[in-house]
């Protein structure tokens, strides 16, 4: 107990009955959960096994059991711990068969779930393309997130389709296989203690005290769960810090831990502020975020340590002085002695990753995206890429064998399989064997690619003078955009969001020069899978990502509105906003020592040039929170730094001109030009040989 500060040996040592711990970011929740269930036994004389500690993850399982067991000993002293999900599977197999369920069912993984799903549509006669297989999976999981089963949930269509019968049949299918999903764990527990009362108070009688980590994450089936396993002696102890509650999209709900006191009369309340992480300048920039949001526990961080850099506000161009600025911050630290793991960029739209993986590649800086994949591994810019190389002559055979079945043209497996060795056979091109397919007379199955073909011959006539070279034009065509449809509209939204950023990266190329090779040349140097891993790398995660994870040095891309908050949380209205506002304070908080803000003035979004504001969240902080702007040291000149707006330049082949404009940074920098008898051209400067006058 000598360890504990005041704060947190009052909440080790509260009494029976409801207790609420609001516990702020760096407060040493884990410790005083361990203490708790210490104090529990050691002093309170309940039996270790009548204790039940739950938690979100396995990981943070196998820390609590860890913590336990150097304080208790015995391997955590039989203690009973683990996932909401562990801890259901425990009492199904014990109480299955009330359900209609043996007691050794098995539990399918997310692979066996989509197996499921699209035998289910094919039964249904339903196409993937008006209802994707991870869209219905997902609506499914909802209703089991939200203690909703077939007969209760509300009635949801897809592209007219009723999806409530489809949930109907699923259920069914799981229980003639006598499996259960995962999600199905939860539930039913939670129905055996509402539909089977003898059950039900036997569950209940086999604990005394039950702690539960990470309580503003509960969705309202695992709040449920609490509130009926806990209902009978009330001994439920919950650690939690609303003002990191960023999970609302999938489920979450913060008036869990905001309505603790409503739920549960005479709750004692312990707020643990004293934070052993970030330095006194980040806690005080996070208090004054938060604290702009209109519901929350009251509660406000305090330092361990008053000393510490004020966190900075850089203001940027756009997007690719954006990232040439962030490496100079992370170069200075990593000669300051930070090694590169303890850096990490964090932003709100996976998208903004694209010119920060580029520069930090030029840069030569080791970084791997966390929890998710690089701009150019992700699925449907691969897809769309293959679809583009083809048009544009520069495909393979894996890019031609990628798309043959999207959008559906009935070629499966066995299809792929004819068509490669059709190709290899005549050892000719991907995109001069797709011309071929034209030929009525073309054998199957590469007959089914005849209308890809003739629109990739048509749109060659002119994709040479589009700005994108006919991608958009092939994947709207194509119906590869109205595929993504199915698989619901947030998730389309989302693609597409990607699809565009991708359309807007090629135009930039192209304007500046590069060939349609030399482009899926340079996308394929940016793919993660090129990255060397030697365990020393700059992190890339988004902001949800990050949360529970700390590091030296933090950069916040894009603090702006349209990103921070998102448009889509602004359109929901104050309660996005609060949510969008608590995850800039989980950003804030991962901080220890140096913290950045970044936002652009001008953003190429889907194409077209954005003029952001800085994110209402920080609009109106005084310069003693967030000093701003940040001039970076000098490096040393590029040869952008030698040319500027104005300056006289000859091109061998263009003239004479004047610069008009410059944007980006570093091998990225592009330059507009009016040349004397050429006209303006937009050329990028690391190909272009201009030569100052």
């Amino acid at each position: 107990m000598d360890s504990l500060n005041p704060q947190q040996l009052a909440a080790v040592k509260a009494g029976n009955g409801p207790q609420l711990i609001l516990a702020g970011a760096g407060t040493g929740k884990t410790r005083t959960i361990v203490h708790r269930i210490g104090h529990l036994i050691a002093e309170a004389g309940f039996a270790p096994h009548r204790i039940l500690a739950v938690t979100f993850t396995n990981k943070a399982a196998d820390e609590l059991k860890m913590r336990l067991t150097q304080l208790i000993g015995d391997d955590g002293g039989g203690v009973v711990s683990g996932t909401f999900h562990a801890i259901s599977l425990r009492l199904l197999r014990r109480y299955a068969e009330a359900l209609g369920y043996p007691r050794d069912f098995q539990v399918v993984d997310r692979d066996d779930q989509l197996r499921l799903i699209k035998t289910l549509l094919k039964t249904h006669n339903l196409d993937k393309d008006r209802l994707h297989p991870s869209y219905l999976l997902g609506w499914i999981e909802h209703c089991k997130h939200a203690g909703l089963t077939p007969s209760q949930a509300p009635e949801q269509r897809c592209n007219d389709i009723c999806l409530n019968p489809l949930y109907e049949a699923y259920q069914q299918q799981l229980q003639q296989l006598q499996r259960m999903d995962f999600s199905d764990l939860i539930l039913n527990v939670v129905r055996l203690m509402r539909e089977e009362p003898s059950i039900g108070a036997a569950i209940r009688a086999r604990f005394d005290h039950v702690l539960v980590d990470e309580y503003q994450d509960t969705n309202p089936v695992q709040h449920e769960w609490l509130m009926l396993l806990c209902k009978d002696h009330r001994n439920l102890t919950v650690v939690g810090d609303d003002d990191q509650s960023i999970y609302g999209w999938r489920g979450a709900d913060i008036r869990h831990i905001l309505d603790f006191e409503r739920l549960w009369p005479h709750t004692g309340i312990h707020r643990l502020e004293l934070n052993y992480r970030s330095s006194e300048p980040i806690l005080k920039l996070a208090n004054a975020v938060i604290q702009q949001n209109p519901e929350r526990h009251v509660k406000q961080l305090r330092a361990t340590r008053t000393s510490g850099a004020t966190p900075a506000l850089l203001v940027c161009h756009d997007e690719y002085d954006e990232a040439r600025r962030i490496i100079e911050l992370l170069r200075h630290g990593h000669r300051q002695g930070v090694d590169w793991r303890e850096m990490a960029i964090l932003y709100r739209s996976n998208r903004q990753s694209l010119p920060l993986e580029q520069a930090l590649r030029e840069a030569r800086i080791p970084y791997r995206v966390i929890g998710g994949v690089g701009f150019f591994e992700r699925m449907e810019v691969k897809d769309a890429l293959a679809f583009w190389a083809l048009l544009n002559r520069c495909a393979d055979a894996m890019h031609l064998l990628r798309i043959a079945n999207k959008p559906k043209r009935g070629i499966g497996a066995k299809g792929q399989e004819r068509i490669a060795a059709m190709l290899a056979a005549t050892g000719t091109r991907a995109a001069d064997w797709l011309d071929q397919c034209v030929d009525p007379s073309c054998p199957a199955p590469a007959n089914r690619l005849r209308a890809l073909a003739q629109l990739i011959q048509e749109l060659r006539h002119d994709c040479e003078h589009m700005p994108d070279r006919g991608l958009w034009p092939l994947l709207e065509r194509s119906g590869y955009l109205q595929s993504l449809q199915g698989l619901g509209e947030l998730e389309a939204a989302t693609r597409e969001e990607n699809l565009n950023t991708l359309r807007a990266y090629i135009e930039q190329a192209m304007a500046h020069g590069l060939t349609p090779m030399e482009f899926m040349d340079q996308a394929a140097l940016l793919q993660h899978g090129e990255e060397q891993d030697d365990g020393n790398a700059v992190q890339l995660m988004t902001l949800h990502r990050a949360k529970g994870l700390e590091f030296d040095t933090v950069v916040l891309c894009g603090v702006e509105e349209g990103l921070l908050p998102h448009q889509r949380a602004m359109d929901e209205g104050e309660s996005g906003i609060a949510e969008e506002r608590r995850l800039l304070y989980v950003g804030i908080t991962r901080a220890r020592n140096a913290l950045f803000l970044t936002t652009a003035r001008q953003r190429t979004i889907f194409g077209e040039y954005a003029f952001p504001k800085p994110s209402r969240f920080i609009a109106n902080l005084p310069e003693s929170l967030l000093a701003r702007p940040v001039e970076m040291r000098a490096s040393p000149p590029t040869r952008s730094e030698t040319l500027d707006v104005g300056t006289a330049v000859h091109h061998p082949t263009f003239g004479e001109g004047v610069i008009l404009g410059i944007e980006g940074a570093g091998a990225a920098t592009r330059v507009t030009v009016q040349f004397r008898t050429s006209g303006t051209k937009r050329l990028m400067l690391k190909y272009a040989p201009l030569t100052p006058i």
